[in-house]
């Protein structure tokens, strides 16, 4: 699958589009660890979160840093983000599939610290 870039008019392919949203995500999350002063032992937890989900971590922690991706593109950049920052996929992470994050209405790609909440 492909796109038109709405600003270019060029034919944009799906993974390039999708590596693209993982490192602009990875760009906010080096910036705000920067802004907040994390260790560099200091991880991200990375969540897939329904609008009431993310609301939630928004009160529990700070910062959360988020995005909103189509379902069918939710998936694949959680993946690559998780990659890209070098965490293990764990068996819950290898069990989520697109139905699911349909069914469960997940619409955000939420980082955060569970070391820094609230």
């Amino acid at each position: 699958m492909s796109y038109q870039s709405p600003i270019t008019g060029s034919i944009i392919s799906q993974s390039n589009l999708l590596a693209g949203t993982a490192d602009l995500f990875l760009f906010d999350l080096k910036n705000e660890a920067m802004e907040h002063g994390f260790k560099t032992d200091e991880p991200w937890t990375l969540q897939l979160c329904s609008d009431n989900e993310i609301s939630d971590l928004k009160k529990k922690y700070s910062p959360v840093i988020s995005t909103r991706l189509h379902p069918d593109t939710l998936l694949s950049v959680f993946l690559l983000v998780k990659e890209k920052l070098q965490q293990p996929l764990h068996s819950s992470d290898l069990a989520i599939t697109e139905n699911n994050i349909a069914r469960d209405e997940k619409k955000h790609l939420a980082a955060y610290s569970s070391k820094r909440s609230h």
